[in-house]
């Protein structure tokens, strides 16, 4: 097995979720996408920074199964990590956030059942729209603009990660990891692969739209996962993938691509020498905070700052408050959720990687 310390991937997911912060800046400042910088190549630059969440978040947790005990140990991690600053950030947007812009006023907002209704479908996975008809954060441009009404916009991924803790939890407690094997658990990782593949874009219900989107890239950590147990990840080796992301985007296939040639220069800058962002090598990780927080945020800027900003000029705004937001969360809600964790497996080695 190779052993390689891991020193960058908090700052490679602090990165993604910026990403995600950057696209939904121009989307909430314009009305429109239109003028994103990758908009051309079939998908903005958030869902790319979605597609590198899932290849790091498969590399990673399947780590966390291996060196997890047992099935429900592993389901309280990953319960752990992602639920408590979940439930906080809902309430806040949902009683703290929202009752100022509510049309018939903050007192009757939150005492008004349907909201704590919304509430707990958000927080058990049953709903990802986060949205009031009531509630408006500027101006609608007309009676069909929904942006305005939308106190969150990237709740959808949430219950598509479980899904994936669920498909890893799964091969672990079928011991799909261990040498023996790992054959069968390649095997399977490749169907799903060729399975979405075949079917993403023929499929008309939206969740199921939504898994198959980003099945792939999570099935592509995996893979890399299994992989650096065998070979360490070469800087020549990734700088000939990032290559292949020319022609993708040249050919108009840079979305279906993207997980496949990225996936493997991801891991390589994960595990190399150099560490551009020492702080979250110490052990301070917003990238989930900075997820949850940066659509309200960049909402509030727009009702206080106005229509006349671009894409860029709101980025520059929303995401210093949105990583204040986060390091907040992360100090106070997620990081003492996770002292909570069972501990690894004895006949697990040491390891740097933390999920």
């Amino acid at each position: 097995m190779v052993a390689t310390h891991y020193r960058n991937f908090d700052a490679l997911r602090l990165f993604a979720a910026g990403t995600v912060v950057f696209s939904h800046s121009f989307l909430i400042a314009t009305g429109s996408e239109a003028t994103e910088p990758l908009a051309g190549t079939g998908r903005v630059t958030g869902i790319y920074g979605v597609f590198i969440f899932f290849i790091l978040s498969g590399f990673l947790v399947t780590e966390s199964a291996k060196r997890t005990a047992t099935l429900p140990d592993f389901m309280l991690k990953r319960f752990l990590r992602i639920a408590p600053a979940l439930v906080v950030s809902t309430l806040v947007v949902a009683y703290l956030v929202c009752p100022p812009f509510a049309a018939d006023g903050p007192l009757a907002f939150v005492i008004d059942g349907s909201v704590l209704n919304l509430v707990m479908q958000i927080v058990s996975l049953h709903s990802a729209g986060f949205y009031f008809a009531n509630v408006t954060f500027y101006p609608k441009l007309n009676e069909a603009d929904w942006l305005p009404s939308v106190a969150n916009g990237v709740l959808w991924t949430i219950r598509i990660e479980v899904i994936g803790y669920v498909l890893i939890g799964l091969m672990a407690a079928a011991s799909l990891f261990k040498a023996r094997l790992q054959p069968v658990m390649i095997a399977i990782v490749i169907s799903l692969i060729v399975a979405t593949m075949a079917y993403a874009y023929s499929v008309k219900t939206k969740w199921i739209s939504e898994l198959l989107l980003v099945l792939p890239s999570l099935c592509c950590g995996i893979l890399m996962n299994w992989l650096v147990q065998r070979h360490r990840p070469s800087g020549w080796i990734a700088l000939a993938s990032l290559t292949g992301l020319v022609p993708a985007a040249y050919f108009g296939v840079l979305p279906q691509a993207f997980c496949f040639l990225v996936a493997y220069p991801l891991i390589w800058f994960g595990g190399a020498a150099f560490n551009p962002m020492p702080r979250f090598y110490e052990g301070t990780d917003i990238s989930y905070g900075v997820y949850l927080y940066g659509w309200p945020i960049t909402q509030l800027i727009r009702h206080f700052v106005g229509p006349d900003l671009n894409g860029y000029e709101m980025t520059a705004l929303a995401l210093p408050a949105t990583m204040a937001a986060a390091w907040l969360s992360w100090r106070f809600i997620e990081k003492p959720a996770l002292r909570f964790k069972p501990a690894r497996r004895q006949d697990a080695p040491p390891q740097s990687l933390r999920a």
